[in-house]
């Protein structure tokens, strides 16, 4: 809850964040049978997120997000073929600056009589400072090494500019217990 002369000054923010993916999907089917065979592929990302939010007054903020990426792609279909066995599974890496974004927001209601609830609303840009044409080694069945992009979803950006729409919300139904929720919408319009 804001508190008197809370209505100005930097906030920083540091935050981060695994996830590591292995199922694969045709529509909503799972193919199971990918990972019980052992030609499922695995991506394991890392992301630390660097957040400095200038608080322009009790309503007003704009943030500056930074974030590093490190990922770990391991598969077999993309380097010795998926008949090689496990011997055949290989990684794939990416590391570096990710794509940067810049946002405005607005607290709805007021924050010093908003003590139970509040919306926030936020407008910003995603900037292409991601790298988006990442190369690494791949590793062939007769032991020879291509060098080849890596795949999209281990790639540190998309290569274009992005708008972004934000709501944030919070809801206290006592001082112990309350809720939050998040709604992000990224508009790529790139060609």
């Amino acid at each position: 809850m804001p508190k008197p002369g809370d209505d100005k000054g930097w906030q920083f923010n540091f935050n981060n964040r695994y996830f590591k993916s292995y199922k694969h999907f045709v529509g909503t089917e799972e193919q199971k049978h990918r990972v019980d065979s052992g030609t499922e592929v695995i991506n394991h990302a890392f992301a630390w997120d660097f957040t400095l939010t200038k608080k322009m007054n009790k309503y007003w903020s704009l943030s500056l997000a930074v974030p590093i990426l490190s990922n770990v792609r391991s598969s077999l279909y993309e380097h010795a073929g998926n008949s090689a066995g496990p011997s055949g599974r290989h990684n794939t890496r990416s590391f570096g600056l990710g794509d940067v974004r810049v946002t405005a927001n607005r607290w709805i209601f007021d924050p010093a009589k908003a003590h139970i609830g509040n919306i926030q609303a936020g407008l910003g840009l995603k900037l292409p400072t991601g790298d988006y044409r990442v190369h690494d080694f791949f590793i062939k069945s007769d032991g020879s090494q291509v060098l080849g992009p890596v795949d999209q979803s281990i790639q540190l950006g998309d290569g274009g500019t992005g708008f972004i729409i934000e709501l944030n919300g919070y809801y206290n139904f006592s001082h112990n217990l309350g809720v939050y929720a998040n709604f992000y919408y990224l508009i790529n319009p790139r060609e």
